[in-house]
Order: C-alpha cells, then structure tokens, then sequence
C-alpha cells in the first residue's frame, strides 16, 4: 500500500515536466467596473484606474443638490451624460489607449481622471 502512495506521489511530481498539465491563468475580467460618487468634496474617487482593452462601466451617481456637476463629461470618447440626483448613471466605453484621461462637469470646474495602463 505505502508503495503505490509512493508511486502515486512521484507520478504527480512528474506531470509538470510531461507536459501533461499546464498551469492555469487567471481569466482577465470581462468587464471594469467602477462607481464614482458625486459628493460636496467633488468627484469620489478622484483618480482611478482601468486596463486597456477590457470593457469598462463606470457608475456615476450625484448625492449633492446644489452644484455645477449635473452633467459628467468624458471629452476624449464623446461622452456627456446628465447626472440625475440620487440616480446612477452607467457609461460604458472600453479604453483603447494606455495614458491619462479626465471626466469632468460640463463647465470643467469640478473633475477627475481615469489612468489608463
């Protein structure tokens, strides 16, 4: 019995260098998803961070009433968008270029950015 443990042990040892397994690779996600809130500080997070090549949803919602930032704006992909109180708002692009992009209010007073790797 100890034999065939042995064996079994040494034979599992071996299948790497058979070629018979092959390990495995995390599966790249098939969708970014971040959800940036809209508060009396500004946009919340102030920077984040998406892959290039990969699908991306970003989720905004406004929980401020009085402000200029009723509109979200992604100039560099043609996106505007109205951000409704209390709503959330979903824009889904997927980033072609690595680098740094900015999304801002439709006045350009109030903004952040989105780095691109």
């Amino acid at each position: 019995m100890r034999a065939i443990t042995l064996f079994a042990l040494f034979s599992l040892c071996l299948l790497p260098l058979t070629g018979e397994a092959r390990p495995i690779r995390p599966a790249r996600p098939r969708t970014q998803e971040v959800t940036i809130t809209l508060t009396d500080k500004g946009y919340q997070p102030l920077k984040v961070q998406l892959r290039r090549g990969i699908p991306a949803r970003l989720t905004f919602i406004r929980k401020v009433e009085v402000t200029c930032a009723t509109e979200v704006v992604i100039e560099s992909y043609n996106i505007s968008r109205k951000l409704p109180l209390n709503e959330p708002v979903v824009i889904e692009f997927t980033p072609v270029k690595a680098g740094e992009l900015t999304y801002t209010c439709s006045m350009k007073m109030v903004g952040g950015s989105i780095s691109i790797k």
